[in-house]
């Protein structure tokens, strides 16, 4: 018996010499992120559009529509603010109505203009080169130049003939005569605002549609109506930018971490003792840091930055004592702080409505902020449109 005791413990203790155990680590792998930013490069560009004028007055649309013309140089200083000079040409058109007699008339004019030109795509969206559409509004002024208004004249003389002196005709005529009866030459002070979007067909082409109104002293038609004068131009035409229209820079983000699980297997032994192997697990926590981004003003999720908010779910799940902050940011450079410390509370809270309700994370677990444009992480504007959750 003895014997038989003494081979069972020596091959018990032979096995356990040689014991397999699996050992449940952590790898890190840090998955560098870059992001492209786009800049506009100041330029020039040439404009030629062609179009219909319309000038208010007292018939039907259809009757007081003319030809318009105009041609226009313009300078982009930046991705928002340019400038340009423009000289629309042409015709415009007016009317009286005398007891069921229209009387019509036309006469030509030059208008050069400067404009300050505002691109609100970029302004809203950020700088896109492969966007096809960028829209754009204008306000600006300069000088009508009119003439060649010897039908006027001509129908001036035919009411006076028909109806009498203006001045001792029937009351509800009056505003029908032409009281402010102009000829040769006449210049006046002319002020528009207008938009223009432009339709990329390539880097430097794009096709544009144009409305703008203008808004005149009151003796531009020849008619005294105690009010302003207007006509409104809708242009279709080409422009071409000169040079080099954009830039781009790539911008290295902070490294975003990847956690992936690994098995093991090591062998564990033991000089002679018979002793039972159990797992060991890795008791720390790596940390969790994750950058969402936006566009200007907006708070909505790109879906370029969906896997980031799933990378953070899948950290709260798989560690669940882990709490989460999220940090809303705003860029200083645009708005005031009465627009930047609501939509920075904004941009955290939808990344925290994302988790609770997409991915089912106790809303207790993360804490979500806004601080405005207080803090500043990148050097680059753009960058500082973004909601930064960090957990450990």
């Amino acid at each position: 018996m003895n014997i038989k005791k003494t081979l069972f413990a020596a091959a018990l203790a032979t096995l356990c010499l040689s014991a397999n155990a699996q050992q449940e680590e952590m790898e890190t792998v840090q998955a560098p992120e870059s992001k492209i930013v786009h800049k506009v490069v100041p330029g020039w560009y040439i404009q030629a559009q062609i179009g219909g004028q319309y000038t208010l007055g007292e018939t039907t649309f259809g009757k007081l529509v003319s030809p318009n013309a105009q041609l226009g140089v313009g300078y982009n200083f930046g991705k928002v603010i340019g400038a340009r000079f423009t000289v629309g040409a042409w015709q415009s058109k007016a009317a009286s109505n005398i007891m069921g007699h229209e009387y019509k008339w036309k006469w030509n004019y030059v208008a050069p203009m400067i404009d300050a030109t505002f691109n609100i795509s970029n302004l809203i969206s950020g700088v896109n080169p492969k966007r096809l559409v960028d829209v754009s509004v204008f306000v600006g002024g300069g000088v009508n130049i009119g003439f060649n208004n010897q039908e006027a004249q001509a129908i001036d003389a035919e009411i006076v003939n028909t109806w009498g002196d203006p001045f001792v005709a029937y009351a509800p005529f009056q505003d029908q005569y032409l009281r402010l009866l102009w000829d040769g030459t006449k210049v006046r002070g002319v002020g528009r605002i207008g938009a223009i979007a432009d339709f990329k067909v390539s880097k430097h082409v794009s096709v544009n549609a144009e409305i703008n109104a203008n808004c005149l002293i009151d003796n531009y038609n020849s008619k005294k109506a105690g009010n302003s004068d207007w006509y409104f131009n809708g242009l279709i035409g080409a422009k071409y930018t000169f040079g080099k229209v954009y830039k781009s820079q790539k911008v290295e983000l902070p490294k975003q971490i990847v956690y992936k699980e690994k098995i093991v297997e090591k062998i564990v032994e033991k000089p002679v003792e018979v002793k039972v192997v159990d797992t060991v697990k890795v008791a720390s926590r790596p940390k969790l840091h994750v950058e969402v981004f936006f566009n200007l003003a907006a708070y909505k999720l790109l879906g370029s930055d969906a896997m980031k908010v799933r990378e953070a779910a899948n950290y709260l799940k798989k560690y669940p004592d882990a709490k989460l902050t999220i940090v809303g940011l705003c860029d200083k450079g645009t708005g005031t702080d009465e627009i930047n410390n609501p939509l920075s509370e904004k941009r955290a809270n939808l990344v925290k409505d994302i988790l609770v309700k997409e991915y089912g994370i106790p809303a207790d677990r993360i804490e979500a902020i806004g601080k405005g444009s207080t803090i500043q992480p990148y050097d680059i504007p753009e960058l500082n449109r973004v909601a930064i959750c960090d957990a450990e």
